[in-house]
């Protein structure tokens, strides 16, 4: 079997999946489900994988999506406590009273902690945490879904503390990739320096993009339209353009200065700190603020499958404090940045202590687990249990918020079973008997092969879909990073440049990723609406692909000569 015709082989499960989500709009577990039998049919039968292989590729999934699962139900968890003790009325007091304009709203939480949370957590932590804070400001359940996935696709190139350069890039392009002109700490440092330069530039306009698709698609009837929605956002141009000049120029210029570990979660305290300063005084907001409309009157495609949330006014009065209302958040960005950290000496102690099988089902594939490095178990549990103690909730709220997040984490666990499994055993086809390329490999070398020149245009559109299929920009670049290295190479491009831009695009991807859809609805309950996600999310994605493509473009001509 060619190359060309294992590629459209293995691109065969994929496109099921969007057309069975996007197109008739069916649940994310239930076209992963069809997309999962057929993978295994062509593993079986086309690649030709020994069964007991598969099974153990499978099983692989299984136990990775499971440890996603924790994070997600820490996460459930931690929100259930929060909206059970009133934290969240608190907080949502508290920023409207910064600002009642929802466009500044969405700002200073895409833009300052979304950013502030990828950088210590990453692994789909940002959207679980930002979407249902943007619904317990008021944000339609629908609307919070999506902003809380479209804000989290430039962070995670540098996110989780840089793991996706360190632990996804360096784990494949080494020494034995690299020619003798350079180092591999060097390589990776140039590699973040240049996917902050992508990103901080991108940074500075995506959060006038949100607020043109938060009125495009969210907004009162008459501005769901492009004039409309664009008049709107130019009133907010200012703020939206200088707080995302800040995220970005912090975000590129820290890359440069110390590598991937700490650009974001400096760039989030900036935002956070330079939006609500600027806010509270009404320097560059709008004069007049902009709100939905009333939410009885909010259409059925803004619920997914939700009852409206209570007026304002129905929780006005809490007696919470607003500093113990943030104290989980403070202490959950805190754990995190200690315990992420390498300086400091934490992040290899909870690393140690593993749980590992070297053959799973007799197979020679291994598989770690390093659970006290869950972010799910460590911060998000612990500080949920604390939450209960510190806003002295009483023994039956604390139990429903356990039982609540039960019920919420069953069918997001299903889908993730099923989507992680399903990628595993793609990747794992490249182990067969024939030493055919696997599903993965095939389609990655076919888009590389019929590139070329062009490469930087298309190399972010291969990150995307390695993050689309495994939901992780760390599993992405250590799918295609190597690949991308080398078919640099072959055409006379920078390879440090086409590295960061398959960098950027995994991050992009992580948008319209199943398992991140899955997990944010299901921490904000929602009922089968995974297709109605991804069809919104599709298009920012294509653009943002696209802008990333013309960035690495114009930046082949600077970067002539570089490695």
């Amino acid at each position: 079997m060619n190359i060309a015709a294992a590629a459209w082989a293995g691109f065969a499960p994929i496109l099921v999946i969007f057309a069975l989500m996007a197109g008739l709009r069916w649940s994310a577990a239930r076209a992963m489900g069809v997309g999962w039998v057929l993978a295994s049919a062509l593993g079986l039968l086309l690649w030709r994988m020994e069964p007991g292989w598969w099974a153990a590729a499978a099983l692989l999934g299984t136990l990775q999506a499971m440890e996603i699962s924790v994070i997600v139900f820490g996460a459930m968890l931690l929100m259930n406590h929060l909206e059970g003790s009133g934290a969240i009325a608190a907080i949502r007091r508290h920023l409207t009273r910064i600002s009642p304009d929802r466009r500044v709203q969405l700002l200073l939480i895409g833009l300052g902690f979304t950013t502030l949370i990828e950088g210590a957590a990453g692994f789909g932590t940002p959207g679980a945490l930002a979407a249902p804070l943007l619904m317990g400001l008021g944000f339609p359940p629908i609307a919070a879904a999506v902003f809380g996935l479209f804000f989290n696709g430039l962070q995670p190139p540098l996110g989780a503390v840089g793991t996706p350069v360190l632990g996804g890039i360096g784990s494949v392009v080494g020494p034995g990739v690299l020619s003798e002109q350079i180092a591999a700490d060097g390589f990776l440092r140039q590699v973040a320096g240049w996917t902050g330069s992508v990103t901080g530039g991108l940074l500075t306009i995506w959060g006038l993009v949100g607020v043109f698709f938060l009125l495009l698609w969210f907004g009162r009837p008459e501005e769901r339209n492009v004039t409309t929605a664009w008049r709107g956002t130019r009133q907010v141009a200012p703020f939206a353009l200088l707080l995302g000049a800040v995220t970005g120029a912090t975000q590129c210029l820290v890359a440069w200065l110390t590598g991937p570990e700490l650009p974001n979660i400096v760039a989030g305290f900036a935002a956070l700190g330079v939006g609500v300063l600027l806010a509270r005084k009404g320097v560059l907001t709008p004069a007049q603020p902009w709100d939905f409309i009333e939410a009885g009157g909010w259409p059925d495609g803004w619920l997914g499958g939700l009852d409206a949330p209570r007026p304002d006014g129905a929780d006005r009065g809490s007696p919470m404090p607003l500093w113990l209302a943030w104290t989980p958040y403070a202490l959950v960005a805190l754990l995190l940045l200690l315990t992420r950290l390498p300086s400091l000496g934490w992040r290899e102690a909870l690393r140690a202590p593993t749980l590992h099988v070297p053959r799973l089902l007799g197979q020679e594939l291994p598989y770690t687990l390093r659970y006290l490095y869950l972010p799910g178990l460590l911060p998000f549990i612990p500080v949920a249990v604390l939450t209960g103690w510190l806003h002295r909730m009483d023994r039956s709220s604390v139990a429903a918020a356990w039982r609540r997040a039960g019920r919420q984490i069953r069918p997001v666990a299903l889908t993730l079973i099923v989507a992680v499994s399903m990628s595993q055993v793609m990747i794992r086809s490249a182990t067969n008997p024939a030493g055919q390329p696997g599903m993965m490999e095939a389609l990655s070398r076919a888009l590389a092969d019929r590139a070329g020149g062009a490469l930087a245009l298309v190399a972010p559109w291969l990150g995307a879909l390695g993050a689309f299929m495994t939901g992780s920009s760390t599993s992405s670049n250590i799918l295609f990073a190597a690949l991308q290295h080398d078919a640099a190479a072959a055409v006379g491009l920078s390879r440090t440049l086409v590295v960061a831009l398959q960098n950027v695009g995994s991050g992009v991807g992580n948008m319209t990723s199943v398992l991140n859809i899955a997990a944010v609805s299901g921490v904000l309950g929602l009922k089968a609406r995974e297709g109605d996600l991804l069809r919104k999310l599709l298009v920012p994605t294509a653009i943002l692909l696209a802008l990333v493509g013309l960035a690495g473009v114009a930046l082949t001509g600077l970067v002539a000569g570089v490695y």
